[in-house]
């Protein structure tokens, strides 16, 4: 018989047969999820035959599922749509990992199981494949009779689950759960955790679990043998376990977290991974920022929970706290003044640690220059000493915000140079050029380079905005489509969006308003709009782009305006600094924002030149605007005021390209 799918043809009784692997091959799928639907019922055997297959059932099923009649057997047989489910695609090792879990997952869903006692049949049926649990059905779960471990501490654990489980919680049509394939990979239990908990919304406790791939690099690059180490963050043990194969003592490995299930998870994963040993993990369910470094943690008069050498983790952000909770944190940790909850794991790591300890954390970008973290970021630099920031963009799924690694050191002796990585690009900078910066920002995009020419305009006499401007929000209307028209209308007049406004003009409008405050959601004072002259700004926005308008113009919410208010200083000169390249590269630099703050516009220079230059600097804007092709007359002729050398100008030029 030919090679391939026909030699996997039987003809018995003029019926075509498949076996199991050229069914799998036919639906796209491994061999084990035919196996896992056979267990489900979705897929019936030939006769008594194991592994044999009527081929006209499974051309039904292909046939439903290209259909859409079996929803949830397609989302498993369709890899191309795997990234649009809600699980946590970057936990499994390859596509037939993720396939088997994910038809796991749709299992527990499909039968209204309960997380608790799925989690519990899942933990068993690892444990059997462990070797660890000797045998085990699921009469003997529901009977809750005892179970033969080669792991006392293991046993114990699992006793505790069961006896926490409500009478008729685990049914005998769950045992397909006891019995089907699991992915060998690190925390496959955390992985099916996580894609319970993320269908219609990610856990309410802001976090995000982090990826392989980082932990792995951060337990390398500061992990020993004998390091004593926590996570106090700790979820179901990935960082534990990414210690567990370098800690050679699993009671050097420290986890807290106060999601009871979580913790449970990372219990039994150590206890696997060390299950040649007899040791109760140092893994509790507590929390962190208020039940740790009373040294009551553990017990009555425990001296451990400090001096680790090691402390990494993903905490939670932007956690919503109760009023109690609040009120607990303020006294608790007086120094920190934002409320975000990243910042008081940070702290109480610093508190954690021994002397010459490290801590990483994995952070939004928003630490390093939001005015709101100034408090944490000065608590770092004062109490230790930063040795890398990884700028790692967007890695968690569904997440927008860009992510950074940050290393720092517990040391009295804070000056020594940070290592900057980004985009396989690295450089050093000290870190006392932080001290000096306004709130403390840590400018990781800037170079030494960069600082010296960020440095030089600064050093020019300047003036700026702050306090020296009136600042308006452009109108929210409530509802745009009952106030906003597409076309002219009697009564209304344009109105601009963020994406009308261009440097130094407002383009051609694309929507139109008639102008009756008291009916907006929100809208500033007129006067602000009417002002004689002003500048609009995108609001949404990588770059500087600000239009000069002297016809009192509207805007709607995704464009802002600055009124500038000082003496003797044109308005159309700080449009053409704001606009020019020179300060679009101290903004990237200093700043790196995708939305134009007024904190960042109020620390941009204004140079105090004399009326003379002003008026060049005029003629060209008007000139700019009048579309005379004058803007890159303009561009060269401020970085030339500021005395830049042609290394810098050609520098600023290929960074603006």
């Amino acid at each position: 018989m030919a090679n391939g799918f026909a030699k996997n043809l039987i003809i018995n009784n003029n019926e075509a047969v498949l076996n199991l692997e050229s069914a799998a091959t036919f639906l796209g799928i491994s061999t084990a999820t035919v196996r896992n639907w056979v267990k489900c019922g979705h897929l019936q055997t030939f006769e008594d035959k194991k592994h044999f297959f009527h081929k006209k059932d499974v051309e039904d099923i292909k046939s439903k599922i290209l259909s859409g009649d079996l929803e949830k057997l397609n989302r498993r047989a369709n890899k191309a749509k795997a990234d649009k489910t809600f699980v946590p695609d970057e936990y499994a090792k390859d596509r037939y990992s993720f396939d088997e879990l994910n038809f796991i997952v749709d299992f527990i869903k499909s039968n209204n199981i309960e997380l608790f006692p799925a989690l519990l049949l899942i933990s068993l049926n690892l444990l059997k494949k462990e070797g660890v649990l000797l045998s085990v059905s699921i009469q003997d779960v529901v009977q809750k009779k005892d179970l033969s471990f080669t792991n006392k501490q293991i046993k114990e654990e699992i006793i505790s689950w069961i006896l926490e489980i409500d009478e008729g919680k685990i049914k005998e049509e769950f045992s397909f759960l006891l019995d089907c394939n699991i992915p060998k990979q690190r925390d496959v239990l955390g992985f099916l955790y996580q894609s319970l908990l993320l269908e219609g919304k990610k856990s309410q406790s802001g976090s995000y679990y982090t990826p392989s791939n980082i932990v792995d690099e951060i337990v390398a690059d500061y992990a020993k043998r004998d390091s004593k180490v926590l996570d106090p963050c700790c979820g179901t043990g990935q960082f534990l376990l990414a210690f567990s194969d370098v800690v050679e003592n699993p009671e050097n490995i420290y986890g807290v977290d106060f999601d009871e299930i979580a913790v449970r998870i990372a219990r039994l994963n150590l206890l696997i991974k060390f299950k040649g040993r007899d040791f109760a993990p140092n893994i509790v369910c507590k929390n962190t920022l208020f039940d740790i470094g009373n040294y009551d943690l553990f017990s009555l008069n425990d001296e451990n929970i400090r001096n680790f050498d090691v402390i990494a983790t993903n905490p939670p952000w932007g956690v919503h706290f109760s009023k109690e909770d609040s009120g607990r944190l303020k006294k608790t940790y007086p120094t920190i003044t934002s409320l975000e909850s990243f910042s008081y794991f940070l702290k109480k790591s610093l508190d954690l640690l021994c002397d010459g300890g490290i801590s990483s954390f994995i952070l939004p970008e928003s630490i390093l220059n939001v005015k709101t973290h100034k408090d944490i970021r000065g608590i770092i630099l004062k109490n230790a000493q930063i040795k890398k920031i990884t700028y790692l963009n967007r890695v968690f799924k569904n997440v927008f915000t860009p992510v950074i690694r940050l290393d720092f050191k517990k040391s009295e002796v804070n000056n020594g140079r940070i290592v900057i990585c980004k985009e396989n690009k690295s450089y050093s900078i000290e870190q006392t050029r932080w001290l000096q910066n306004q709130d403390l920002v840590f400018d990781i995009h800037a170079s030494e380079f960069d600082a010296e020419i960020i440095s030089k305009i600064y050093s020019a006499k300047h003036t700026t905005l702050e306090n020296k401007a009136d600042w308006a929000l452009g109108i929210v209307t409530g509802n745009n489509k009952e106030f906003i028209a597409d076309e002219p209308k009697d009564g209304f007049e344009p109105i601009y969006k963020g994406k009308d406004v261009e440097k130094f003009i407002l383009d051609k409008p694309s929507s139109y308003i008639q102008f009756v405050p008291e009916k907006f959601q929100q809208v500033a004072p007129t006067g602000k709009y009417r002002a004689k002259e002003k500048l609009i700004y995108r609001f949404i926005s990588k770059y500087l782009v600000f239009a000069y308008d002297d016809k009192q113009q509207l805007t709607l919410n995704s464009a802002n305006i600055v009124i500038p208010k000082i003496s003797n200083y044109p308005i159309k000169v700080i449009a053409a600094l704001f606009n020019s390249s020179l300060y679009q590269f101290i903004f990237q630099k200093k700043f790196s924002s995708i939305k134009i703050l007024r904190s960042h516009i109020e620390q941009l220079p204004l140079p105090l030149w004399n009326g003379e230059i002003f008026s060049e600097i005029i003629e060209l804007v008007d000139g700019t605007m009048n579309n005379e092709g004058n803007f890159m007359k303009l561009d060269n002729y401020i970085m030339d005021k500021f005395t830049l050398s042609s290394k810098e100008k050609d520098y600023i030029n290929e960074f603006n390209k």
